[in-house]
């Protein structure tokens, strides 16, 4: 039984740290870059689009996008997942383990 455990709990981190061991950059410059990011954005949508030529309109509307993109990818980087086949694995475990 204890060796069981002790199995289970070492596959445990093993998935963990796989899934927190993509994460190699700092928070703090990470949101850092949130924050540059945010402020663009806020700028962008301060502006006047009125007077703007369509081309200045179209490469203000990639960037925006472009952002957008960046965070999402931030916040997928900033936090820890796990599959839904690890989930799966864990709740197996622990209902054959106790």
């Amino acid at each position: 039984m204890i060796k069981r455990k002790i199995a289970f709990f070492s596959v445990l981190f093993c998935m963990i740290g796989a899934a927190s061991a993509s994460d190699t950059k700092d928070p703090k410059e990470v949101q850092e870059k949130v924050e540059q990011l945010e402020s663009r954005v806020y700028e962008i949508w301060k502006m006047d689009f009125k007077d703007m030529e369509n081309d200045e309109k179209i490469d203000l509307k990639k960037e925006v996008k472009n952002i957008k993109k960046e965070l999402k990818e931030a916040k997928r980087n900033s936090s820890v997942t796990l599959s839904v086949g690890a989930i799966i694995i864990i709740l197996l475990l622990l209902i054959l383990l106790t």
